[in-house]
């Protein structure tokens, strides 16, 4: 099993690893059908870029890494609901919301690294929400590294996933960040710090940001935690750029943008490459990434030609030099 770009899909030798779901979570099309060129166009047409496909050269890959997708789905319509709900002028429904949140906690703790199904991977009409989601799994997974405790999981979770709330009502994008935080210090059980994520999550720390350009100690680590987040899943899911490349520039960008404990955090959290990713090595020959076990940058991986399989921790001679994006 392994995610691959829709315009990869080949019909005669791959099938739907996983179900493709619609805004309100019904099946599109079911785990092991074939895709007729048709529905192929007509997916593209909703905008899903992804696939999550089952072929011979990814036999026996699992992905039990990836989020559980009906989970998943129930998120985005949660932020989608409460995206809706603050158009309507009503007060954020913290209810739900905070529901959410327990549930996305639980599918982190509950996996050593989570997979994410890329923002881009939802219909259309969601993707800003599938992004919100994505961006709290991602910040759920630091905060984990650097051992928070529960509350602070739990108000890192809420904030993040509110983190762009202030979209609903804003006319120019400079200003979602002031309008997300008047939002959410509103509501009287949502904790303070929930609303300066979404206050301070584009601010640097050479204060260069915005809205209010505040620098080094100033910004919440909660709030960087969300920003490097935010930029990680924008460039994954939104760029298509590999996991790889995507930690490489953010790591370029400590102590301007990001704090070096973060941008630290962010390398030992999350793996550099995903099962079901084929690359290429340093010997000339290609490999599929198998699984992930002890360390997040040296996972196992499939030799395609001669189907052997080993942990590139155990053989350190052997480097990844890029990920190949078809077969």
């Amino acid at each position: 099993m392994r995610l691959i770009q829709i315009d990869d899909y080949k019909q005669e030798s791959m099938e739907l690893g996983k179900p493709i779901y619609d805004v309100k979570g019904r099946v599109l099309l079911g785990a092991g059908h074939r895709i007729h060129p048709k529905y192929l166009e007509k997916l593209k047409s909703l905008d899903i870029r992804y696939l999550i496909v089952e072929d011979a050269v990814s036999k026996g890959i699992t992905l039990d890494e990836i989020i559980d997708m009906p989970t998943w789905i129930d998120a985005i319509r949660s932020v989608y609901s409460a995206y809706k709900t603050i158009k309507d002028q009503h007060m954020l429904p913290f209810r739900e919301l905070q529901s959410t949140v327990k549930k996305l906690i639980t599918e982190v703790r509950r996996r050593r690294v989570i997979m994410l199904a890329p923002s881009t991977y939802a219909a259309d009409e969601v993707q800003e929400q599938a992004h919100c989601v994505n961006v709290t799994l991602i910040a759920l997974q630091l905060g984990k590294f650097l051992k928070y405790n529960e509350l602070q999981l739990n108000n890192l979770a809420f904030g993040c996933l509110v983190h762009d709330i202030g979209k609903a009502v804003s006319d120019r994008y400079e200003d979602h960040p002031v309008k997300g935080f008047n939002l959410i210090r509103n509501v009287r059980e949502v904790h303070l710090a929930c609303a300066h994520i979404a206050y301070q999550h584009h601010e640097c720390m050479d204060g260069q940001g915005f809205p209010r350009k505040i620098a080094g100690n100033e910004i919440l680590e909660f709030a960087q935690i969300c920003a490097i987040a935010n930029e990680y899943e924008h460039l994954i899911s939104h760029e298509r750029i590999s996991p790889y490349t995507a930690i490489e520039m953010l790591m370029t960008k400590s102590d301007q943008v990001y704090s070096h404990k973060i941008v630290d955090a962010l390398f030992k959290s999350i793996p550099s490459y995903l099962p079901g990713m084929r690359v290429e090595l340093n010997t000339g020959e290609e490999a599929i990434v198998t699984k992930i076990e002890n360390h997040l940058h040296r996972p196992f991986i499939r030799l395609l030609e001669s189907g052997e399989e080993y942990s590139l921790e155990d053989n350190p001679t052997v480097i990844i030099k890029g990920e190949l994006s078809s077969f």
